[in-house]
């Protein structure tokens, strides 16, 4: 099903809530992991761990620093699901830092990414498009409470992202709602709502159309709750996107 013009305003307020988003995305995710990720490097250095950071070690080292010395990074725990996304560390964690660091998202190369080590993008490296993804499905599995369903606390990634690999249940029920990832490079994203998957505009914005109609859907179909976690200002407060501007 094509989503068409199906989230109602006109291009102009579209084009804001593209805005807002990533400002939103921007501000609230990648800067506050790349703040993070520089505070469990500063306090790796200051115990002698300066060979496992973040960047630099693997996830699964990472994870055993975290498990040993939990007392002196006690939040690297919080951060290694947001690293899960490639196994390249230290352009994964650059590419963090380049994304938020205007506010705005203005680096951002929807299929693909920045040279590294002296060499151009190649596609063994995350996209774009697949960093901020993760990046966000990792921050509502955050903001999402304790499952017993989900053990490795990934209760939203779990029930609301679909990987390519993965295929529609249309035996959902009626309010099932989902961003589905069919392609990987170049990335492509799709929003499945009860038994419809909605299809989007292929190309740069792809990814924010997906992210923002299933917003729209939270917001005017489920009174602005995804179960029991609010979007809107009592909660995770993204709503907003779609009401004004930013600054």
């Amino acid at each position: 099903m094509s989503c068409g013009v199906s989230l109602g305003p006109a291009n102009r307020m579209f084009d804001l809530w593209i805005e807002n988003l990533r400002y939103w995305l921007a501000q609230t995710v990648m800067q506050r992991v790349a703040k993070e990720i520089h505070n469990i490097n500063r306090e790796l250095r200051n115990i002698g761990s300066d060979e496992t950071q973040i960047g630099e070690a693997s996830v699964s080292a990472l994870k055993n620093v975290a498990f040993v010395k939990n007392s002196f990074v006690p939040t690297l725990n919080n951060v290694i699901p947001y690293l899960e996304v490639s196994s390249n560390q230290d352009y994964l964690i650059k590419r963090i830092s380049d994304l938020g660091n205007d506010g705005c998202l203005a680096d951002f190369n929807w299929d693909g990414g920045c040279a590294h080590k002296g060499k151009p993008w190649e596609d063994h490296l995350p996209t774009d498009s697949a960093i901020v993804m993760h990046l966000l499905c990792t921050y509502l599995d955050s903001r999402f409470p304790a499952n017993p369903k989900y053990p490795d606390g990934k209760a939203f990634s779990a029930q609301h992202f679909m990987a390519p690999q993965a295929k529609p249940n249309f035996d959902q029920h009626s309010d099932y709602l989902t961003i589905y990832q069919t392609k990987v490079n170049p990335p492509h994203y799709k929003v499945v709502i009860g038994n419809d998957i909605y299809d989007l505009p292929k190309g740069r914005n792809n990814l924010f159309h997906a992210i923002l109609l299933f917003l729209h859907e939270i917001k005017t179909k489920h009174n602005g709750m995804l179960g029991n976690v609010a979007f809107g200002t009592s909660g995770i407060n993204i709503l907003w996107i779609m009401t004004h501007k930013y600054r």
